[in-house]
């Protein structure tokens, strides 16, 4: 934290800044002087507290406390007067001071003003992210944990500071020239760990020195860390075969629809050499361009590729095969869990086609009763189709079928109104804010639960409960 002490009486001031040296030996605290001096050199360091004495020449303490509150509102200016200078005090509080402090200073007053201090700019600090982690509705950050640390420089938007990740990261851990403090740390929920500090320089990556900034560069080093861990097996140097991410792109595009063409046609041969060739593709993609062609693929087998025209998916059922990619560590282990189910799913289905056509008025088996009775039991609304099947003994892919036919819609949509039924209970037979309800449902991304909502019901969540006469407060708003 950065102090300044302003004081035209030298022996006051010297003495306030001795204390505060060695009580804060990790601080930096610097002499102002008083004056017109004073006010350049608050300026130039922007400090988090100032101490101000009320009566001096040239320019009087309220005064610089005035233009101090102009300039920079969120500072914390403790004003020092004497007894007799109550009333001067007074005014000061209302002008915007933080506190007073009598003469003579002893230290344990000097402690208490510069704690109470700095748990108030950690204070503002967390409730500052929080409040843009709240507005964006990202998944990833709805669980983020914060540790402040030197706040100060958060607030100070003239210094650079750096994003560093340190979880699986050994590289991007290391200390940087020119880290001037620890900001804060913070840890999200997949166990990723890392830490923000000030620099005195540009860093090469992870860098912002406007608060706005700080989502969007913190996700861009976390998509940068998890497309790192998720690759650390293949060659750093891949082989290209002279063709670009667009033409590896459309190769991969390409190579999808076969997919989709062998797997109705019901010839395995080409559906597997189509699909090596698919894998080989993704290998030379980014992450961001692999994880889409996986969640589309699988959504298209999830709709048990019955469209016989135009390739669409359902956005709900994109967004479930998107989460089930994402939760994938390695591209090792993707590849051998979409081989299972892509490959091993269209045996699946086939054998599911001819059993339909034996028996077509037969009603299901057992199993898929079980499996019902799962799903409508489990408290986790984050049920997985995999989870379900293995529980039943069969392949996710026959289970997604089977409902198709038994309940007129896929596993997703099943699912997907199981929660929001949930949703409503909840918003109907408790006070929770509607953000918590989201997440207890399983909908971390705040903004497409109430889409999804009110796609359901004809209302957004905060509408639905006026509706019932229940008034949800400030926190409801949408």
């Amino acid at each position: 934290m950065k102090i300044c002490v302003v004081d035209d009486e030298r022996e006051v001031r010297m003495s306030i800044l001795q204390k505060l040296n060695a009580l804060f030996p990790d601080d930096e605290i610097f002499d102002a002087e008083f004056g017109h001096q004073a006010l350049e050199r608050i300026e130039v360091v922007r400090p988090d507290l100032a101490f101000l004495d009320i009566r001096m020449p040239e320019i009087g303490g309220l005064d610089i406390l005035k233009r101090l509150k102009a300039s920079y509102p969120a500072m914390h200016v403790v004003i020092i007067s004497g007894y007799d200078d109550f009333e001067y005090a007074r005014q000061a509080l209302q002008y915007g001071a933080s506190d007073y402090l009598l003469k003579p200073a002893d230290r344990i007053q000097l402690r208490e003003i510069v704690n109470k201090v700095r748990s108030s700019l950690q204070m503002s600090l967390l409730q500052e992210v929080r409040q843009w982690i709240d507005a964006v509705s990202i998944p990833l950050l709805a669980g983020l944990r914060i540790v402040p640390r030197e706040a100060g420089i958060w607030f100070d938007e003239r210094l650079w500071k750096a994003i560093s990740f340190d979880h699986g990261d050994t590289g991007s851990a290391s200390p940087r020239n020119g880290e001037t403090g620890l900001v804060f740390t913070f840890a999200l929920e997949d166990g990723t760990e890392g830490s923000v500090v000030g620099m005195t320089i540009e860093p090469a990556s992870g860098g912002f020195r406007e608060k706005t900034d700080f989502l969007p560069s913190f996700l861009a080093e976390y998509r940068k860390l998890r497309a790192r861990m998720f690759f650390q097996s293949r060659q750093a140097t891949a082989d290209s075969g002279g063709r670009s991410s667009k033409e590896w792109t459309r190769r991969a595009d390409a190579c999808r629809e076969r997919i989709v063409l062998h797997a109705r046609g019901g010839d395995y041969v080409e559906l597997e050499s189509a699909f090596d060739e698919w894998l080989e593709s993704l290998g030379h993609l980014d992450y961001a361009a692999l994880e889409r062609q996986c969640a589309y693929l699988m959504a298209l087998l999830d709709e048990g590729l019955s469209k016989k025209d135009m390739l669409i998916v359902d956005e709900d059922i994109l967004r479930y095969w998107q989460q089930w990619v994402s939760n994938h560590t390695s591209w090792d282990t993707l590849q051998q869990r979409l081989r299972r189910i892509v490959l091993g799913g269209i045996k699946a289905i086939q054998d599911v086609e001819r059993k339909e056509r034996k028996e077509r008025d037969q009603p299901p088996g057992s199993w898929f009763q079980q499996a019902l009775s799962l799903i409508e039991s489990s408290a986790d609304m984050n049920v997985s189709l995999e989870a379900v099947a293995e529980a039943v003994n069969v392949h996710p892919v026959t289970l997604s079928r089977m409902f198709k036919q038994q309940m007129g819609e896929n596993f997703v949509r099943y699912l997907t109104r199981k929660r929001l039924t949930h949703a409503k209970d909840r918003l109907l037979h408790t006070h929770k804010k509607i953000n918590e309800i989201a997440e207890e449902t399983g909908y971390a991304d705040h903004a497409y639960f109430r889409s999804l909502f009110k796609r359901e019901f004809g209302y957004s969540p905060s509408e639905f409960r006026k509706q019932h006469g229940i008034n949800g407060g400030l926190e409801d708003h949408e």
